[in-house]
């Protein structure tokens, strides 16, 4: 039911029997992505999220045969906690994708040491500006919650929740959800939506019916608050959307 689900909201769908084949997929797709950006402007861009589902496709794309120099990669979202940190992102994608062939693409981190969430603002939203856009390829995850990169259910658009995202740019937001324990940096939904191909990777059954009553709960496929924040990256520009899925 949830492909028909996605589908019917004009989504794309692509489905492997495991996560194994999931994640050799969507590495495919990413690659094809990048090159076909790398051929027809001569540099692309890529923003990944943390977590231990998009680690194989990462490991798969840093032997990926692309120009690598040519490609810049960021976050989705990071927890405001330095490198080495056990629940930093940065050091996930830096053990990860920024390896082999990899090694070569240009890296914009989220997080940057001895800064107010002020002051490390404006640099960050100039960084990630700077990059390619709009982005070859955005891959995102979704929570048990329906959260995706920090956009939470309770603190999910810095636009509609300002108390949220004290210091926040049109880029790049900084959100204290009540939910999570640390303060997390945050791209926003308009800066994700600006994107050429957005891959929404998920796996399990638990995952496939939270995104089917996300999706049911939005009313004629418009985001409104109070409903799980991933429908509001997906609903938004769908044809550009494919869900990643596996059991």
């Amino acid at each position: 039911m949830t492909r028909q689900r996605v589908e019917g909201a004009g989504l794309q769908w692509h489905e492997e029997a495991n996560a194994a084949a999931l994640a050799e997929s969507l590495g495919q797709a990413v690659t094809q992505c990048l090159k076909g950006a790398l051929e027809r402007q001569g540099t692309a861009s890529l923003v990944v999220s943390g977590g231990s589902t998009p680690a194989p496709v990462l490991r798969y794309l840093s032997d990926a045969d692309i120009d690598w120099s040519k490609v810049s990669v960021t976050l989705a979202d990071e927890r405001w906690v330095p490198p080495g940190h056990p629940d930093s992102n940065e050091s996930l994608v830096r053990e990860t994708l920024l390896q082999g062939k990899a090694a070569a693409a240009s890296f914009v981190p989220l997080y940057r040491a001895d800064l107010t969430e002020a002051d490390a603002l404006p640099l960050i939203a100039a960084d990630v500006s700077a990059m390619h856009q709009p982005f070859t390829v955005v891959m995102l995850g979704m929570g048990g919650d329906g959260h995706t990169a920090s956009l939470f259910p309770d603190a999910a658009l810095d636009e509609l929740v300002p108390a949220m995202a004290l210091y926040n740019t049109s880029t790049v937001a900084f959100l204290h959800p009540p939910s999570v324990s640390q303060a997390r940096i945050s791209l926003t939904r308009a800066c994700l939506l600006h994107a050429e191909n957005r891959f929404l990777h998920i796996t399990g059954e638990a995952k496939c019916d939270v995104l089917a009553a996300a999706l049911d709960a939005c009313e004629g496929g418009e985001w409104q608050p109070g409903y799980a924040p991933v429908v509001g990256l997906l609903t938004e520009q769908p044809a550009k959307a494919t869900v990643f899925w596996s059991p």
